[in-house]
């Protein structure tokens, strides 16, 4: 604000007009940095709320800080985040002007409800749900909350709302993170480890913050600042058993949002609770990382070619690793694909022909035809040879032992770093997890059996041929059998399991791979593991055979003996 901020003798008081507009009606809390309070727009003839902050709690840079929140705000339309109208100088300093929400913190929420004997396994989910979608719209902005806790959540009769965001996260932004910095700009109680070590809020900090807020609502106990829940049996810590009600994957979510691992908590937007309503074992329901090939074409793209609105990224290659998550752009309306450098695209893979196909564009979408490679073109979910096949928006091809993706973005595209980021994480044939990653999350899953005192089972399947020795060079044929194998077993595994995320599987070996499933008793587990060999043994080829073993976990075994038994 240019205008000279003059301090108020007195605080703000029932009664009080402020800018001969907004009559103060009470105070519904007080904050770190701010006071929030009811009043009425004498212009819109409606109830609002305003918050402004203490004179004693003021920093230099909060004047911005409090503009660049409605800014921020007003980016977000969302019904778990409350709005804000407007920012207005009065004598008590920049007013921000929001909506007015009938109803309690959450804070105040939980400590009713425990006077009453806890929550209902549904008031939770309703709660976290919403929670979550709200810390989601936040985040999809590229926004960062920065004091997530029970106070900054008002509960209504019909819906949960994240209330304050962007002051604290403005503080937080003014002061980056680094080893040793002070956490600052939030509620030390529900930081996450390393911003109460290095300061600085991230959307990570956030999940954590959200996993410690779902977790006073189990144990109706504000949290102690690094406080680590996940250290001893969740029974033995909660005061209501909540989670009795729930899912074993509901409770799962609550343990990883409160991971030590930055890397391994989930996103927001990937949190699910339990809903009879929408509920389904649908694929397309279980939210899962994938390439996103970026948006379809337009209308006008599509009946005219435009140099460069279409890329060929690589997402596999057997003997050239670092050419995956390449971006190769399709800036003439025919182009050839090769390993020789004088190709239009020239990828350095050994099992890539000098001269390996012809791309031409046709309406939209590419016809590849093979010009007699070597070792021959693919189409996904295939496994003969194709001379001649059309690619579509998002469809993949295999040359050789090389995989591609037709893509809609170009090299300073956001989801080029986001698909190079997945490809780090998991194999581009399969979809699975490297093998680095996946004993992570498996390490990360048994902690979990041990803390909610379930089962876990890793089952191991194996791509094998009955007229030779496998070797660790896979054939072609191999490699796309292992392909579809592995996604036919994670959907008809997480359709038995009733899964609600995404069953953790990895490769393993160049042609075995390994699944987890917590929960179900090792008969359970065995009796899923059979159904699913039957079903996908119909999905190989002749030549091939799918087998699979299954083992138990024990209480403290090795993550290394259940990755190779």
């Amino acid at each position: 604000m240019s205008e000279p901020r003059r301090a108020a003798k007195t605080p703000l008081k029932t009664g009080d007009v402020l800018n001969d507009r907004y009559e103060i009606r009470e105070s519904l809390g007080k904050g770190g940095m701010g006071e929030v309070f009811s009043a009425y727009d004498r212009s819109t003839l409606e109830a609002i709320a305003v918050k402004i902050v203490r004179e004693e709690s003021r920093m230099p840079g909060d004047d911005e800080a409090l503009r660049q929140e409605l800014l921020l705000a007003r980016s977000i339309s969302h019904p778990n985040v409350c709005r804000v109208h407007d920012l207005a100088p009065s004598s008590f300093g920049p007013v921000l002007v929001m909506e007015h929400i009938a109803g309690k913190t959450l804070h105040s929420h939980i400590r009713r409800r425990k006077a009453k004997g806890g929550y209902t396994a549904d008031e939770f989910r309703k709660i976290a749900s919403e929670a979550s979608a709200g810390l989601a719209a936040i985040h999809e902005q590229g926004l960062v909350h920065g004091d997530l806790k029970p106070g900054n959540v008002m509960v209504t009769a019909d819906r949960a709302v994240i209330l304050d965001f962007g002051f604290a996260q403005e503080r937080a932004r003014l002061s980056k993170r680094r080893p040793g910095a002070p956490p600052d700009g939030g509620t030390p109680n529900y930081m996450a480890p390393e911003r109460l070590r290095s300061g600085g809020a991230s959307p990570e900090d956030d999940i954590y913050a959200l996993g410690l807020t779902l977790w006073e609502m189990w144990t109706c106990r504000v949290p102690e600042p690094g406080a680590r829940p996940r250290s001893k049996p969740m029974r033995s810590q909660i005061m209501f058993d909540v989670p009795a009600g729930l899912s074993i994957d509901e409770v799962k979510q609550i343990f990883r949002c409160l991971g030590e691992n930055p890397e391994l908590r989930p996103q927001a937007k990937r949190l699910r609770f339990f809903n009879p309503a929408s509920y389904t074992t649908s694929q397309a329901q279980i939210p899962r990382e994938r390439i996103s090939p970026g948006p379809p074409l337009g209308r006008n793209v599509a009946q005219s070619f435009t140099p460069g609105a279409q890329s060929l990224l690589v997402t596999f290659a057997t003997n050239a690793k670092k050419v995956a998550g390449k971006l190769f752009p399709l800036d003439k309306v025919t182009m050839k694909i090769g390993r020789r450098s004088s190709q239009d695209i020239c990828i350095p893979e050994a099992t890539v022909s000098g001269s390996h196909a012809q791309l031409r564009w046709q309406a939209g979408s590419w016809v590849i035809e093979d010009l007699g490679s070597t070792n021959g073109t693919y189409a996904d979910h295939s496994y003969d040879r194709k001379q001649n096949m059309t690619l579509l928006h998002g469809g993949e091809a295999q040359f050789g032992e090389c995989r591609v993706k037709l893509v809609s973005f170009n090299n300073e595209s956001p989801n080029l770093k986001r698909a190079r980021t997945y490809l780090e994480q998991c194999d581009g044939l399969t979809g699975l997890l490297h093998r680095d990653q996946f004993r992570a999350n498996l390490q990360d899953e048994l902690k979990f059996s041990e803390w909610d005192g379930v089962p876990l089972s890793v089952a191991h399947y194996h791509i094998k041929s009955p007229n030779r020795l496998v070797s660790d060079r896979p054939t072609i044929l191999e490699m796309l059998a292992l392909r579809r194998a592995a996604q036919r077993v994670i959907e008809l595994t997480e359709i038995l399991v009733l899964s609600m995320v995404p069953v953790i599987a990895g490769r393993t070996a160049p042609l075995k791979f390994a699944l987890v499933m917590t929960g179900p008793r090792i008969e359970e587990a065995q009796n899923i593991v059979e159904q699913v060999v039957s079903q996908v043994k119909g999905l190989m080829p002749e030549t091939l055979e799918l087998e699979a073993t299954l083992e138990q976990a024990e209480p403290n075994q090795a993550v290394d003996s259940l990755i190779d038994p």
